[in-house]
């Protein structure tokens, strides 16, 4: 039920803040840990990882080139973040100081989690969905529940197409559509909080 006298305000995010730098700081190190965690991932099954090296003065410093994709995701992990922090950071009227502080702590919080979870889920889904163990899985659905055999094996040979394609491509096409889709969600979501502050507003 949406009570039509209800006040809303914007919570005023400190973005300098020791809470709000350290969100940012968290994001970044796990941006880098799921880059990682999926190169390690690709590269057992063929992807091809070469190392190249930048001379800085006389010393030669060695770069994964693999690793480049991942400033671009602690950017898209920052920015998404933050834009989700702003878009709705809507509360009702609280009189003390400190809970403002606890509703800041949780917005930032909670968005933080929701952008790291956007984007992993959209990396990893479509790979365990092809997994030794998921398929283990489904053949022991299909021995329990026989009448699920002909869409099992529609799903299935749906992926089968995706599971053929070389992992030199499907790196950049899984990082780059899982970037979209947490674009998209982001957008997608903030737009969602505005229409309800403003009905709730009316």
């Amino acid at each position: 039920m949406i009570k039509l006298g209800d006040r809303y305000r914007k919570l005023v995010v400190r973005w300098r803040s020791p809470k709000a730098v350290s969100v940012a700081l968290v994001l970044i190190l796990v941006s880098i840990l799921v880059s990682l965690l999926f190169i390690e991932y690709l590269s057992a099954h063929g992807l091809e990882d070469k190392v190249e090296h930048i001379r800085l003065g006389a010393v030669n410093v060695p770069l994964r080139v693999l690793l480049l994709p991942s400033v671009g995701i602690a950017l898209l992990f920052v920015f998404a973040w933050a834009y989700l922090v702003q878009e709705r950071a809507y509360v009702k009227a609280v009189p003390r100081p400190q809970q403002e502080r606890t509703f800041v702590t949780l917005k930032i919080t909670k968005y933080a989690a929701l952008t790291v979870a956007i984007f992993t889920t959209f990396l990893f889904v479509p790979y365990l969905l092809g997994s030794s163990l998921f398929l283990g899985f489904l053949g022991c659905l299909v021995s329990v529940a026989g009448f699920l055999e002909p869409y099992i094996l529609r799903g299935i040979s749906s992926l089968s197409p995706t599971a053929s394609l070389d992992e030199n491509w499907k790196y950049p096409l899984s990082l780059n559509l899982a970037a979209l889709a947490t674009v998209l969600s982001a957008l997608f979501l903030a737009r969602r909080g505005r229409k309800t502050i403003s009905l709730k507003r009316r």
